[in-house]
């Protein structure tokens, strides 16, 4: 049994404290508290041992309830010690894991990261051309001085799916000043272009080679 320095004095006592002399009283209370420490019952008077076994059969059950109470808690935390280090045995071979997993996934992005960064590059590419609008070639030209009929433009190469040659087009600006640099903006550029329009839409059935349109538009 744990050894328990403290004790509660209820206030039902006090009818058998009232049944005593101050001296009685005074034995009896130091009785209770040697009980309490010791466990030994003590050797009263008539008056003082009657209150004595009623107080001490209520300390002996709070006694069993503060051992009780006790045991509980020491059982959980044994409970509790085990189960952190189960956790932390988990932990470390989680941890350990990881480190494989990430070791492994490391080489791997070593091994494939060229290859990504080609693949990346290649859609990036791939990705960054916009067909520009009519709007935006005029605003060009003007801004340039390119005299480029807009409309002409963007019809040839739309018709063309923004190809020059069998190539996609990468710089629609690079194209507008090869048009006007080849071409003087003499008109010439967009009767030919649209004729290829009207030829990609069904409107004439004269064959047009468009690769050789547009070596001649652009001069090459």
């Amino acid at each position: 049994m744990e050894k328990k320095n403290s004790f509660v004095l209820y206030t039902d006592y006090r009818r058998q404290f009232d049944l005593l002399t101050d001296a009685e009283l005074g034995q009896l209370i130091r009785a209770v508290m040697d009980y309490v420490e010791t466990g030994q019952p003590p050797d009263l008077p008539a008056g003082p041992q009657m209150a004595f076994a009623f107080i001490s059969a209520q300390i002996d059950r709070d006694m069993k309830k503060y051992q009780e109470v006790v045991e509980k808690r020491r059982a959980a935390g044994s409970a509790g010690g085990k189960q952190k280090a189960s956790n932390a045995k988990q932990n470390i071979a989680s941890v350990a894991n990881a480190n494989t997993c990430k070791q492994t996934l490391h080489d791997n992005d070593h091994v494939n990261e060229n290859d990504i960064k080609k693949k990346d590059t290649k859609v990036s590419k791939e990705k960054s051309f916009i067909p520009p609008s009519v709007e935006n070639v005029r605003e060009y030209c003007q801004e340039g001085g390119y005299r480029v009929d807009a409309e002409c433009f963007v019809d040839f190469y739309a018709s063309k799916g923004w190809m020059v040659g069998k190539t996609k087009m990468k710089d629609w600006k690079a194209a507008v000043r090869n048009w006007a640099r080849n071409n003087r903006g003499d008109g010439q550029a967009c009767k030919k272009a649209s004729a290829a329009d009207r030829y990609n839409h069904g409107i004439m059935k004269t064959e047009v080679d468009m690769d050789s349109l547009e070596r001649e538009l652009l001069g090459g």
